[in-house]
Formats: C-alpha cells, structure tokens, sequence
C-alpha cells in the first residue's frame, strides 16, 4: 500500500525506524491512566503482565495483518500509524478488509494531540486506503459517548445505522461510503 498524504501526514505501517518514537509514545499516553485504543497500538501483554519489547510488538503486527491468529474475530488487519512531517506519532489506526460485528476501522490519537483535527484526517487517510483495497463501504462502531470519535465519522460523511451492546457498552454503528464527497475531500 503506498503512503497517503494530506496535510504533512500520512500513515504508515510500523517498522523498525518507529522504535524509538513509539516508546517515547507509549512511555507518555501509559502515564495518562487510560486505554489505549486502538488496542494493536498497546504493548502490553496480559499473559506476561508486562509489556513487550519493540521487536515483540512489531511481531504481533505481522501476526495481525497476515493471519489475525491474536484477534478475537481472527480477521486480517493492518495497523498504521498517523505521522507527521516531524515523524512524531500522533495516533494509529486499523483497517480490516473484513467487516466484523465491531466494524472494519478502529482509532484513537495520542490524549496530548486530540480536539486539533487529527482523528478527522486519519480518517480520511484511512477511507482512502479502503477505498484502494476495494471497500465501497464501510462500519465503525465507536462507543456511544465518545462524542470526539463520532463528529470525526459525521465529518467524513457517516450515516448513522443502529445503537448496539458490545460487552455491556452501549455503541453505535456508523457507515460511511468511501468514494462519497466528504471522504475524498482534501
């Protein structure tokens, strides 16, 4: 897949030139006391209750877009970071060619670099990436108070389906068509 690029960012698959941006990433948003989301992004491991090494980490990307073996729904997906001209991390994102119950893209921005636009550029990356790999349409299904995930979907033209539980939290399901006018707008 090549490099998407708007605005100075573009997203990228991880490699091993990230490794040090990465632990800078991780060692600051672990400070925050939140989860991290996406949660390809985390290193940490519950069986090892640790988290991993870098090399680890990357290793389980590989595993994720070639087999999603380590997935729940065991669906192929590739994890990108969002980086800008400065090659600072600013958020990752996962897109799935398959559509499971929890939708084919899943996102979160660093907590230090939120409400400035970025999750809304991602996703616009993003929707050009599936719209590449042949997906017309598809589902992302943020929680239903997460106000910031879903103005970025509306943003990128989503239309709102269904509210839903997803292990007791309530969610919602939004489509968005990738050759739309909202997406494909730079």
């Amino acid at each position: 897949m090549r490099n998407s690029i708007i605005n100075n960012l573009s997203l990228v698959i991880p490699n091993p030139s990230h490794e040090a941006e990465y632990c800078r990433v991780m060692e600051r948003w672990e400070t925050y006391g939140e989860k991290i989301y996406p949660p390809s992004m985390r290193r940490y491991s519950p069986k090892l209750n640790a988290n991993v090494s870098f090399a680890k980490w990357l290793e389980w990307c590989e595993d994720d877009r070639t087999t999603g073996s380590n997935l729940a729904t065991n669906a192929p997906y590739y994890f990108h970071f969002l980086i800008n001209g400065n090659y600072e991390i600013l958020g990752g994102i996962d897109i799935s060619s398959v559509n499971t119950y929890r939708g084919h893209i899943h996102a979160g921005i660093v907590p230090w670099r939120r409400g400035k636009g970025y999750g809304t550029l991602m996703l616009k990356l993003a929707l050009s990436r599936c719209n590449e790999i042949g997906l017309g349409r598809v589902q992302i299904t943020p929680h239903k108070d997460n106000i910031g995930a879903i103005q970025t979907i509306l943003r990128n033209g989503g239309i709102f389906l269904e509210d839903f539980y997803d292990d007791d939290i309530l969610c919602s399901r939004y489509e968005i068509d990738t050759n739309n006018s909202f997406s494909r707008r730079t």
